[in-house]
C-alpha cells in the first residue's frame, strides 16, 4: 500500500523528532544571539559616531521594541529553518527506502532526493538561514 505524506510523518520516530527539537531550538537562540549582538554593535558604533561628531543621538526604537522585531524574528526563523531541515532529512530518508530498485532512479525523483538532501544538510546545520539572506535584493 502506498504511503501519503501523512503516514510518512507518523512513522517518524521520537527519537529523531525530539533531537530535531532540541537542534532547533539551539539554533533559534542562536539566531537571537546574533541578532542581539549585531544590534548591540550597530549601538555603540552609532553612539561613538555621534559623539565624535558633537551630535546627540537618539534610537527610534526602543531596546524592547528592538528585540522584539528584530531578534524574535530571527529566533523563529532559524528554528523554522532548522525545523524544515530535519523534515527533509525525514522525507529523503523514507523517499530513498520506499524507491523499488536503487540502480534505477528516475531523473525527477533524483532531482528531488538531491533537492532534499541538500535542504537536510543546509537546515540541521544551521546555514540555510544564511543561503536565503544571500538572496535577499541589496539595499
Amino acid at each position: 500500500m502506498p504511503k501519503n505524506l501523512t503516514m510518512v510523518l507518523k512513522d517518524m520516530p521520537c527519537l529523531f523528532i525530539m533531537v530535531g527539537i532540541v537542534v532547533s531550538l539551539y539554533h533559534g537562540y542562536r539566531g537571537y544571539v546574533l541578532q542581539r549582538w549585531a544590534i548591540e554593535s550597530q549601538r555603540h558604533e552609532a553612539k561613538q559616531k555621534a559623539q565624535k561628531e558633537g551630535l546627540c543621538f537618539r534610537w527610534f526604537t526602543t531596546p524592547t521594541q528592538e528585540c522584539i522585531i528584530r531578534c524574535l524574528y530571527d529566533a523563529f526563523f532559524y528554528c523554522f529553518c532548522s525545523a524544515i531541515g530535519f523534515l527533509a532529512l525525514w522525507l529523503a530518508i523514507c523517499m530513498f527506502n520506499a524507491l523499488p530498485n536503487i540502480y534505477d532512479i528516475p531523473v525527477g525523483t533524483g532531482a528531488l532526493l538531491a533537492f532534499l538532501i541538500l535542504l537536510a544538510i543546509l537546515g540541521v546545520g544551521g546555514i540555510l538561514p544564511h543561503v536565503i539572506h544571500l538572496g535577499k535584493l541589496p539595499r
